[in-house]
């Protein structure tokens, strides 16, 4: 099994060898199907070193490997990794003794975009089962909810409701594409459809929309689990759902890149204000006509050019529990935000955290907790695509 690596936070590779002199290090970063230390190809990067503390050479490879890894999001969920082979070559100054390399890299590494905690020390390693911080999820009624988990750490996945066993899927491990390395569990059949309406679609059918159909909707919930059992070699982590109504404000869905380098998602179901900010230059025009000395009080001697807008949205939570900090703070730490509306045709638009500081809090402290997180569209309002 592949070592999985954050590259997001520094990783170092040392070599040791006794009279080591140099190090060469030819890093192989590629997609699909995995060649234990063999050559991919071309090396994407060749580096050598020449040693300066005797006895060995260290590399530290994250962020070269973090140039190939391109995350996307459109409403599929899909694991984004890639494989590194760190094949690495020594010459000594004199003898024979084996170099050993930490970490072992016989099995190459899977990386993530992920990153570890100054707390978590050196070279962090991954979950080898669920790949998300928080034990407890917020669930919109009848909509889906998603959640990241490592295949080839994972046996099986159990979905329960009020005790009783609903459902159990066998996980296949062994995989070595790097599509097959993250995959997404889900209370429906499909893990890229949010709602009832989606999945008709999804299915060929017909979606006829009327108050009926929403009242009766709104009474059922064909996906309803309250546990997910994550079944692993060791042990089992337990994922309570908590399946929310709103009835009320129009609820959004952000999807983010969270630590463990996968796509999670948080709903935000209460109130929701949109803004919009302008901005634009002037210059003063001279309306004078000169032949009659006279000029036309309708001109605008103020002209306006370049006239731009952005939008942003600041949206809240709803009452949470207590360990989704961890997921608010991933949030504001992410690089890759997008939004996804979840009462209407799904559209995707990437969005950027405009709020930058968080106050944590706590059941103790606040009882009940709300965030509220301001976030900017990552275009303009007028499309300046050129």
């Amino acid at each position: 099994m592949a070592t999985k690596i954050n590259v997001r936070s520094p990783f170092h590779i040392k070599v040791s060898q006794t009279n080591i002199a140099t190090a060469t290090l030819s890093l192989y970063v590629y997609t699909g199907t995995f060649v234990a230390n063999a050559s991919v190809s071309s090396p994407k990067y060749t580096i050598s070193k020449s040693v300066v503390t005797s006895g060995y050479i260290t590399f530290e490879i994250a962020e070269l490997i973090r140039d190939y890894l391109n995350i996307t999001f459109d409403g599929t969920y899909t694991s984004q990794s890639v494989w590194v082979n760190a094949v690495i070559a020594t010459t000594v100054s004199s003898g024979s003794a084996s170099a050993t390399v930490t970490p072992d890299n016989t099995n190459g590494f899977l990386a993530l975009d992920g990153y570890g905690y100054f707390e978590e020390a050196i070279n962090p390693s991954l979950s080898t089962t669920i790949l998300q911080s928080n034990k407890v999820i917020h669930r919109l009624n009848d909509n889906n909810t998603r959640i990241p988990i490592y295949t080839n750490g994972t046996s099986s996945v159990s979905y329960l409701n009020k005790g009783v066993v609903k459902r159990t899927v066998p996980i296949t491990g062994g995989q070595t594409n790097t599509d097959a390395q993250v995959s997404y569990i889900d209370v429906f059949a499909s893990a890229n459809t949010d709602s009832y309406e989606e999945r008709v679609l999804a299915d060929g059918g017909t979606f006829e929309d009327n108050s009926l159909l929403d009242s009766f909707l709104d009474l059922s919930d064909i996906g309803a689990v309250d546990e997910i059992y994550i079944n692993s070699a060791s042990g089992t982590d337990v994922v309570e759902i908590k399946t929310e109504e709103e009835c009320q404000y129009e609820v959004f869905k952000i999807t983010f890149v969270n630590k463990f380098g996968a796509l999670q998602d948080m709903l935000f179901r209460k109130k929701s204000v949109k803004t919009m900010a302008t901005k634009n230059e002037k210059f003063k025009a001279n309306v004078i006509d000169y032949s009659t000395l006279t000029y036309n009080t309708s001109a605008h001697q103020t002209t306006q050019y370049n006239k731009s807008a952005t939008q942003s949205l600041s949206l809240n939570t709803g009452f949470i529990s207590q360990d989704n900090n961890a997921v608010i703070e991933e949030l504001l730490l992410s690089e890759q935000v997008w939004l996804t509306k979840l009462d209407t045709t799904e559209r995707v638009l990437g969005v950027i955290p405009k709020t930058s500081a968080m106050q944590y809090k706590t059941s103790l402290n606040d009882k009940l907790i709300n965030y509220t997180i301001d976030f900017d569209f990552s275009f303009d309002t007028i499309n300046t695509i050129r």
